[in-house]
């Protein structure tokens, strides 16, 4: 089973420039993770989109001042040349469109949240930076979309990020955190994603471990197996148990392994232990 994060690590490239790159690389790599992220040390995962999309800006919160046009990824590239320096085998996350519009005020250009088009306008700004990270060698691609779970328009959140996930030829990784049970049925019939990523240590999704339409499906399952929301360092013992948990419904080989979302909020010294603690379970569990 791979072992990965889902992208955020608790070190901040203001404090430290590219070393917060390099020390985040280097922690994962340490810990045992196969499939690292660059940390996204820079910013919070609204502010890194907003400052690179035409039509977004930053002010007291992301805000969208006019019509979107594309997405420029110079400082994405930059940071994955850095990462993949360290280790070979990085995953590249970007912020889906829904969470992005959904986070941001609406000043000028568009009609409001219900207007499709800019959702649509976003995920084509989005596919930009994607498409670069892609050139650059990112093997996979991440979709973090946290507002799906929480009343999201669904039928315009599918168009908006099948718009991305179908653009690229690297695998494509969708991560929605809370509880997913509900939407799950709609996100296994979307287009272009590999994986569906979600949390099962802090979060109560044991609905869709035993869904019958996950079993059936050739969706990959992204197990979150570290509670992201508290700093207590999980017990090897109970991590094993819920990877074991997850074999008794979905075969080892469509499972990848990742805390429960990211770590930016986590004292520093508990996210390397947890790391740590995951890698070990996931090796102990692929023996048993």
């Amino acid at each position: 089973m791979i072992t990965t994060v889902i992208g955020s690590y608790p070190l901040k490239y203001e404090d430290l420039g590219d070393d917060a790159i390099r020390m985040s690389v280097d922690e994962q790599v340490r810990a045992g993770i196969d499939l690292v992220s660059d940390g996204q040390t820079r910013f919070d995962m609204i502010e890194y989109f907003a400052r690179y999309i035409d039509g977004y800006t930053m002010e007291d919160k992301s805000v969208v001042t006019g019509p979107i046009g594309h997405g420029h990824a110079d400082v994405f590239v930059e940071d994955l040349k850095l990462a993949k320096s360290i280790h070979p085998r990085v995953k590249s996350p970007v912020t889906g469109p829904v969470t992005l519009v959904f986070s941001s005020r609406i000043k000028s250009g568009y009609a409001g949240y219900r207007d499709e088009s800019l959702y649509l306008d976003t995920a084509a700004a989005l596919l930009d930076i994607a498409r670069a990270l892609e050139a650059e060698g990112a093997e996979w691609l991440q979709i973090d979309e946290p507002f799906l779970s929480v009343g999201a328009p669904m039928h315009i959140a599918r168009k908006a990020i099948e718009h991305i996930a179908k653009g690229v030829k690297i695998p494509v990784a969708l991560h929605v955190c809370g509880q997913v049970g509900k939407i799950l049925p709609q996100l296994l019939e979307w287009d272009g994603l590999t994986l569906l990523s979600h949390g099962f240590m802090g979060e109560k999704n044991d609905d869709v471990l035993q869904s019958d339409l996950l079993k059936n499906s050739p969706k990959m399952l992204g197990l979150g197996c570290i509670d992201t929301k508290s700093p207590k360092v999980e017990s090897r013992e109970d991590v094993v148990a819920l990877i074991q948990k997850a074999k008794q419904h979905i075969p080892m080989d469509r499972m990848i392994i990742h805390p429960d979302c990211g770590l930016r909020l986590m004292p520093h010294d508990a996210a390397f232990q947890k790391l740590s603690v995951m890698v070990a379970a996931a090796r102990e569990a692929e023996q048993t």
